[in-house]
């Protein structure tokens, strides 16, 4: 295996809005080993969701709240946000809904999008991590199997 197409395919897992929609189709298409494609993909994409959960924080008051345009913008989506969100917050639902949430192969509905719901809502931490990794792992399946399918079929036909 090429370690150049293995750190592409990391830094797309790892980019927001792509991560495993763009990971796993590169990977394929690259020649990766079907469980070395799957396991990176998932493993990289899915170490998000504790670094934005736990350290948002840290960047919400270093930066956000440094730049007084930023933070008048961000309060106010912020504020939104969580007003329209506390009837989602209050059900019983709510982390297998984030975990589906997170599993729906389409943009802005990944492992980045999901963390930054659970931070919004403030949600419990663990239990938010494993709700985002499970609908990862159910995204990244999802994506392995039709890419797989989609990239066989044009390769039969020419």
């Amino acid at each position: 295996m090429n370690l150049v197409v293995l750190i592409i395919l990391t830094l797309l897992a790892l980019t927001p809005g792509l991560e495993v929609r763009a990971s796993v189709p590169y990977g394929i298409v690259n020649g990766v080993n079907d469980l070395v494609n799957v396991a990176l993909s998932y493993v990289a994409s899915t170490s998000i969701a504790p670094i934005v959960i736990y350290g948002f924080n840290f960047v919400e008051k270093e930066l956000v709240y440094g730049v007084k345009l930023l933070e008048k913008a961000y309060v106010m989506v912020v504020n939104r946000v969580r007003k329209r969100a506390e009837g989602i917050k209050a059900s019983k639902w709510v982390y297998a809904s984030l975990s589906l949430y997170v599993a729906v192969p389409l943009p802005l509905t990944g492992v980045w999008t999901g963390s930054l719901i659970a931070y919004l809502l403030d949600l419990r931490k663990a239990k938010s991590i494993i709700a985002i990794a499970i609908g990862n792992a159910a995204a990244t399946l999802i994506l392995y199997l039709s890419a797989k399918g989609v990239i066989t079929l044009f390769t039969s036909i020419t």
